[in-house]
């Protein structure tokens, strides 16, 4: 018999109680990432529920603008939102949120010699484009479920610029072509490899997720798994990440938690992107 996975989700999908930690990365400090440790109540069981699955590669997908390798599980937008919701929950009582908007959760599964769909794949990107802010999201958020000590995001800085909102014209142009020099010089078979400081990128900083934890930054940030070629080679790289936006008009707090609700816009690059602060009841 075909059984429903909505009650197993709600059982096992449980969020602990969260200390929310403000990292900033980099020896400038300001590469933002924010982290929650001891995530989900029941991590084995998340892990043993999301194994289950059907996990496609991702050679298989018919985007040209998803880069992800290796297997995706993916979640049918008519479930995002229920899917979704424990997760997130916890995130718009720190934004001050009646809601959010959720883009996209997906599973990942990366092994250190997975074959590319794409060289970009290697290569740090952001999930947002600056000439069209309405088709990407604002924040990137993943959540470990490999119990191991290497499961790591790298964070670069491109042409010397850590944030694709920093880009000029010109950034845009030579990231194109270097792009396009990098996919006609790789072999159609080629597999993972690493980077660190290469051609216009700059390795930043690496944020190491333990088992069972949750971090997110803001989309606009360049990054990307950080996985040497020797790491998984015998285990599997899982982790659950999503995609959120988030709107002004959504915000909906007690005045005693202005400060601490501003602080987490402010952290997260919300009132750079949305040209909105909490203190404010209009766009500045």
């Amino acid at each position: 018999m075909i059984e429903s996975s909505n009650q197993r989700w709600a059982e096992i999908s449980v969020v602990n109680n969260l200390k929310y930690e403000f990292k900033h990365l980099g020896k400038d400090k300001d590469i933002p990432v924010l982290v929650a440790e001891d995530f989900f109540k029941f991590p084995d069981l998340v892990r043993e529920f999301i194994e289950g699955g059907i996990w496609w590669s991702n050679r298989t997908n018919d985007y040209d603008e998803i880069i992800r390798p290796g297997k995706s599980l993916y979640i049918h937008p008519e479930i995002t939102d229920y899917f979704s919701m424990p997760i997130v929950r916890p995130l718009a009582s720190l934004l001050g949120l009646s809601k959010l908007g959720i883009r996209s959760i997906n599973g990942n599964c990366f092994t250190s010699d997975m074959g590319l769909k794409t060289i970009d794949s290697a290569f740090p990107h952001t999930d947002t484009m600056s000439v069209d802010f309405n088709r990407t999201a604002m924040v990137a958020y993943n959540v470990n479920l490999t119990d191991n000590p290497n499961v790591k995001t790298g964070f670069w800085s491109m042409y010397g610029k850590k944030s694709r909102l920093d880009f000029s014209w010109n950034n845009e142009t030579d990231e194109q072509n270097f792009k396009r020099e990098q996919n006609e010089s790789a072999s159609i078979d080629c597999e993972w490899f690493q980077i660190d400081d290469y051609g216009p990128y700059t390795l930043e900083d690496i944020h190491t997720m333990c088992y069972n934890s949750f971090a997110a930054y803001p989309a606009h940030f360049f990054h990307n798994p950080y996985m040497k070629t020797s790491w998984f080679t015998d285990i599997q790289r899982v982790t659950l990440a999503g995609f959120l936006d988030f709107s002004e008009k959504d915000l909906d707090f007690e005045d005693k938690n202005l400060d601490d609700i501003s602080y987490a816009w402010e952290f997260l690059h919300l009132n750079r992107v949305l040209n909105f602060h909490p203190t404010n009841t209009k766009t500045i």
